[in-house]
């Protein structure tokens, strides 16, 4: 099977622009870091070409030394679990957006070669794939799930369909264009 790379957009994604192809998904995923626990707390949202949220996760990490080695973890994690779920053709949104011009052109951030080169073999497992710089409006609901780790200290793994409920107003339009 042919694998194919998708250009790297550093551009960031338009609010018209946020739903992907059919056949694709977007996976939204962010994360909440402190310096002084050593702790952070990541989450991706998985969305399909409407814009339906299909499953959600959320994870604990803990004694995470650095922002970039926490970036790092965060990208492998997603991506594990983009392949765990069988999603073949992902387009990944985060606000990172110093991961993603080191993926394009390394020659601009020589300092992330490392984890711009373990992203980029991982990303090799996908049929396609496209990495977008996200507004903290377009990724905030990963970003709220991220922060309830450290705020709330909801620290539990897990992975569900659908999107958290108490997150239900900012998906409103998503119940009402389905008929739920």
């Amino acid at each position: 099977m042919e694998l194919t790379e998708a250009n790297v957009s550093c551009a960031e994604v338009p609010s018209f622009e946020q739903n992907v192809s059919v056949g694709w998904v977007q996976c939204e995923f962010d994360m909440d870091w402190s310096s002084r626990g050593k702790n952070m707390g990541a989450s991706w949202i998985v969305k399909d070409e409407k814009g339906k949220v299909l499953e959600h996760s959320r994870r604990a990490f803990s004694e995470v030394k650095s922002v970039g080695e926490e970036k790092l973890q965060l990208w492998l994690w997603v991506m594990e679990n983009m392949k765990s779920l069988r999603k073949k053709n992902v387009r990944f949104v985060s606000t990172f957006g110093d991961l993603i011009e080191a993926i394009e052109k390394l020659t601009l951030w020589p300092a992330l070669q490392y984890e711009a080169g373990a992203i980029k073999r991982e990303l090799q497992a996908f049929e396609a794939w496209e990495l977008r710089i996200g507004s903290w409006t377009t990724i905030r609901c990963a970003s709220f799930i991220a922060q309830s780790v450290r705020n709330l200290g909801l620290t539990q793994f897990y992975v569900a369909a659908g999107h958290p409920k108490w997150l239900d107003q900012f998906y409103a339009s998503d119940r009402s264009a389905s008929g739920d």
